[in-house]
């Protein structure tokens, strides 16, 4: 495996990812195009959590994916989340694609994972990149390539339902008020989406996945959800691997059912190799 960490820069907004590519196996006897996960970890639109960053992306890396973790932009002083954050992820996405050739990457197989406020990046962008008007209104046309499934972990879905508590927590990530809500992007032609959270979360209310999926279907689009029955927020692989030291809290044997259940869906829609 490759580690490698660029720099990229969108409209004087400068942003770092980190890819981790996988190596041929000499003794396949041919080269293999892998799928790529791109992963937009939460942080409360404050800072990157590290937790749903490289442990996450050796899970994907392991099933035979590539993976590139994106470190969009956070609210500063000076600067709000959004419209970079959703031309950030335009722009992974073009970079991927671009280096498809020299990484043996399938650009068809380009699927998004996001976790808590990066969830509600890759929601957005999931209803934003696939409506030929709001693509050119968010000045995402520049950029190539297309994703072709998402992943959320217990994501904010609208900016009004829960998380964040106030108004002025909100407009520090966006006052356009066409980025609050991503059930409302969703169209016909938005991607497939693999949903998870639980029913206990303290911090981001259940309803927002709830109305994420209740669009999905409404709409035909091709959804797995699960709703477990306890666990805090921001559980991550809800293992040992992303436990923080000393709290068990963050240990959750049902919620940790959820990587592999989106692995399986990952096969069943084509999207990784499946063995049967």
């Amino acid at each position: 495996m490759q580690v490698e960490q660029q720099t990229l820069v969108t409209q004087e907004h400068p942003f770092k990812v980190t890819a981790y590519w996988l190596d041929q196996v000499s003794d396949f006897g041919e080269t293999v195009d892998y799928p790529v996960i791109i992963i937009c970890p939460g942080g409360g639109f404050t800072y990157h959590s590290g937790r749903e960053e490289a442990p996450i992306a050796m899970r994907f890396v392991a099933e035979g994916m590539h993976a590139v973790v994106l470190n969009y932009q956070l609210e500063t002083a000076t600067s709000k989340v959004y419209p970079w954050a959703l031309q950030q992820l335009g722009q992974t996405i073009d970079w991927v694609t671009k280096q498809a050739s020299a990484h043996h990457i399938d650009p068809d197989r380009i699927i998004l994972a996001g976790f808590s406020a990066g969830g509600h990046v890759v929601a957005d962008y999931n209803g934003i990149a696939t409506d030929p008007a709001l693509r050119a209104k968010y000045q995402l046309n520049q950029f190539v390539g297309q994703h072709a499934a998402v992943i959320l972990g217990y994501p904010v879905i609208d900016l009004d339902a829960g998380f964040p508590t106030t108004v002025a927590e909100r407009d520090k990530i966006t006052t356009d008020p066409t980025l609050f809500a991503a059930q409302k992007l969703l169209n016909a032609q938005s991607k497939p989406a693999f949903v998870w959270q639980t029913v206990t979360d303290e911090l981001v209310p259940p309803i927002n996945t709830m109305m994420y999926v209740q669009t999905l279907m409404q709409l035909g689009l091709e959804t797995e959800y699960h709703l477990f029955g306890s666990g805090i927020h921001g559980l991550a692989l809800a293992n040992h691997v992303t436990k923080k030291p000393h709290k068990t809290k963050y240990l959750n044997d049902q919620a940790a059912h959820w990587l592999p259940l989106a692995v399986r869906w990952l096969q069943l829609q084509g999207y990784l190799h499946d063995e049967n």
